[in-house]
């Protein structure tokens, strides 16, 4: 396969005296990409990109942005029909909410329902025109309070009407984009791969050249559109910038994320008309501008403070609204299995926290699920032996009486007209089902407690599949300080539901709190954001440059330069840019990365994981040997069974030497020599001599091999440097002693060189 590279203007918007732009435009060396609409004189080096006018609707494209994520949108959707279908039935939704709300307040006479008139025969049998009122005393009894709300939902369905006409007429033009470039139909989009539709993507740039300031495009050109906004975001929480946490007197800190609050962050940062953003490719020169930092931080705190107040004008009509869809939407589910709410998910904060740069939604969703399993047979290792007690005889009483009325009412139907019998045996349908979820799964089959070991190997298995959890935790899974922070992560839905409830009264809140980060907010923007040909402003940390961005705790010794080469404001923490970088290269194994430190890093890596397997008894010591004898061998295969089993195989497959390598030779190697695709096949199957397990797919294998040695190589230099192994400093700390508003940037988020 080919492959390409890309020239790129890379360079920190930090106190520039001369404009990226121009910088690059100075070096005679570069070549100029230049469209036709614009006009030129000097012709020397100058490369003119002609653009068809006979290649369709799809020929220079103006704002590829909102044009692939459409396409995106379109393949998880699954296609035209569905996403029309998805809108229409969300109008009809939005109505019967009303409708429904209106007519069970003040149309339903609920004395007679009730018989509370002391005069009422109750033996009488009540129709339901009995209990209903006819349309003109119902519509007689509607407040003009009710009135107002009604007509401000009318307003806000009649914009929602006119933005599904707008995403019907883009979903059409995607839906033919599909079918004539991508030669796609829509029935067959649930068999086809995200990937093989970037392939058809990258095909059809060189006929219909969609980008017209570039020949080809590649899988981060695609990601970069796709992910702008979310990759600022990602990088935002991971440097700590955004103070997602409140403080609850006699409970402690927790973090806090609805999606509420999600979108509000969203739209001051990204999509509001005032926001720091020109439009969806570039960011306002005011912000890229050192001197104009104070002025913007005020602006920025003034739209904070107004976006807060409206929440808190708006908190009562969003909260009542957030009260009925949560009903009509779980009541059912509780009725039907009330357990349900003792089941676990990820919160919307672990969703962010553990998302690499440059994944899109499914692909962190496929991480996820594959680590709720062992996550929770994790957290289900430390049920109380007290609360399993309990919770036993709670069973066993609300199952006794339970029991009892069913087998009565089943004998005679009449048991049932008993007065609050059928009250009695839906609560202790609930009873009972809230009970079991208290008791382990291993003890509801008779199994015993897993025990600290063993959760010791659970959180490897999540460690695995998640990528992202404080490499202090090694060694500290049994104890409870780690299994209540995890908790922040994957909490109950019972308790995810009461945080999306409190949600229009917490926002508020969370949104002053981030009042006092808007400088910080402002330098963020300008010194992480650099401007890629053909692609406009992106994240720094989006473009997975380990020189600038990398930590080399989270390196391979003596491979990608010295320690001091750079500091920790421009780090990524916990290992983010690496870790994201053997993401992106496991999904993408024809991805040519275009730094040398990129290269260098994953072809190190690779080499070192081949030689991580010792030979001794320490197998199980690291993280990735504890992986590999659970995952291939089972958790129950004595350490000495496989350590002999591994001196009966073939020698170590070797890699052959390439870090000696020019760049030049580099571009030569294929890319299965450079990335980590297949690695972890290869300590499968090449190394060990033995099948890979069936249950995961490769690239799936191939990162939770490559995250858990790079979380034993950092582990071991942390060791040997006698540092912490959870990142302390990040973007939220300042000098608190110095006054925030200085001019200049003597007090940077982290201390600068």
């Amino acid at each position: 396969m080919a492959h390409y590279r890309r020239d790129i203007t890379y360079s920190a918007l930090d106190n520039e005296l001369t404009p990226p732009l121009a910088r690059s435009a100075e070096n005679t060396n570069t070549p100029t990409m230049i469209t036709l609409d614009q006009e030129h004189d000097d012709t020397t080096n100058v490369i003119i990109h002609k653009v068809p006018q006979t290649k369709g609707g799809w020929t220079h494209i103006k704002d590829l942005d909102s044009f692939f994520t459409r396409m995106y949108r379109y393949y998880v959707r699954g296609g035209f029909y569905p996403m029309i279908m998805s809108d229409f039935f969300y109008l009809l939704q939005f109505i019967f909410i009303v409708w429904f709300s209106t007519f069970l307040i003040h149309c339903v006479d609920y004395p007679r329902l009730f018989r509370n008139d002391p005069k009422a025969n109750r033996s009488e049998k009540l129709s339901l025109s009995d209990v209903i009122f006819p349309t003109s005393v119902c519509v007689s009894y509607i407040s003009w309070t009710w009135w107002c709300l009604i007509t401000l939902c009318s307003i806000i369905w009649l914009m929602r009407l006119a933005i599904s006409f707008y995403h019907l007429f883009y979903a059409y033009d995607t839906k033919l984009f599909y079918n004539n470039a991508l030669k796609i139909k829509e029935c067959d989009l649930a068999w086809i791969n995200w990937s093989t539709i970037q392939e058809r993507v990258r095909e059809a740039q060189a006929e219909h050249h969609m980008c017209v300031h570039k020949q080809e495009i590649n899988e981060l050109d695609i990601y970069h559109r796709i992910l702008r906004f979310n990759n600022y975001m990602v990088a935002m929480v991971n440097k700590n910038l955004l103070p997602l946490q409140i403080q609850v007197p006699c409970i402690g800190d927790f973090h806090y994320l609805s999606r509420g609050l999600k979108w509000n962050l969203e739209f001051l940062l990204f999509y509001s008309p005032w926001s720091p953003w020109e439009n969806c490719w570039q960011l306002r020169t005011a912000y890229k501008d050192h001197s104009k930092r104070m002025l913007l931080a005020k602006q920025l705190e003034r739209q904070i403070v107004l976006l807060a107040l409206v929440n808190l004008v708006l908190s009562p009509l969003i909260q009542a609204w957030q009260i009925l869809y949560f009903f009509f939407n779980y009541a059912e589910l509780v009725k039907r299995s009330p357990g349900s709410l003792g089941l676990r998910t990820w919160s919307l904060y672990a969703r962010v926290t553990l998302r690499h740069f440059n994944e899109l939604e499914h692909e962190l969703q496929d991480r996820l699920n594959r680590a709720h399993k062992p996550a929770t047979k994790y957290l289900a290792s430390f049920n109380s032996p007290i609360t399993t007690v309990i919770a036993k005889n709670i069973v066993f009483l609300s199952a006794s009486v339970l029991g009892v009325l069913v087998v009565l009412s089943v004998y005679d139907e009449d048991v049932l007209t008993v007065e609050h019998v059928l009250t009695i045996i839906t609560i202790l349908g609930c009873v009972l089902a809230g009970a079991r979820a208290l008791i382990g799964e291993e003890e509801r089959l008779g199994g015993a407690c897993t025990g600290p070991a063993r959760g010791e190997e659970l959180l490897v298995q999540v460690l695995g599949h998640v990528h992202y959890l404080p490499a202090a935790w090694r060694g500290r899974a049994h104890t409870k300080d780690v299994a209540a922070h995890f908790q922040h992560l994957f909490q109950f839905r019972a308790i995810y539901i009461l945080y999306e409830l409190l949600s229009p009264l917490l926002c508020p809140i969370v949104l002053l709190s981030i009042r006092t980060r808007a400088l910080d907010i402002v330098d963020f923007y300008r010194n992480f954001t650099v401007t890629v040909l053909g692609i406009g402003d992106v994240c720094s940390f989006a473009q997975l440059d380990i020189r600038r961005h990398g930590h080399p705790d989270w390196q391979t010794p003596g491979k990608c330069g010295d320690k001091g080469s750079n500091t920790q404001y421009n780090q990524g923490e916990g290992g983010k840019t690496e870790l994201s970088l053997v993401a992106f290269s496991c999904r993408h194994p024809g991805w040519m990365p275009a730094e040398p430190t990129q290269r260098h890093f994953l072809r190190s890596l690779r080499q070192s994981m081949h030689h991580a397997i010792p030979n001794q008894n320490g197998l199980n010591k690291t993280m990735l040997g504890s992986y590999i004898q659970q995952s291939i061998f089972g958790t129950n295969t004595p350490l000495p069974a496989v350590l002999s089993y591994y001196q009966q195989q073939r020698q170590h497959y070797r890699l052959p030497e390439m870090d000696e390598m020019s760049d030049e030779e580099e571009a030569g190697v294929s890319r299965s020599s450079v990335g980590l695709a297949g690695a972890g096949s290869a300590l499968g199957a090449s190394v060990m001599g033995l099948e890979a397990p069936p249950e995961l797919p490769d690239e799936a294998r191939d990162m939770s091999v490559s995250t858990l040695h790079l979380y034993d190589l950092h582990l071991s230099q942390a060791q040997t440097q006698n540092v912490s192994a959870c990142c302390t400093n990040n973007c939220s700390e300042r000098n608190r002693g110095e006054t925030r508003w200085e001019s200049g940037e003597s007090t940077p988020l982290l201390h600068r060189p």
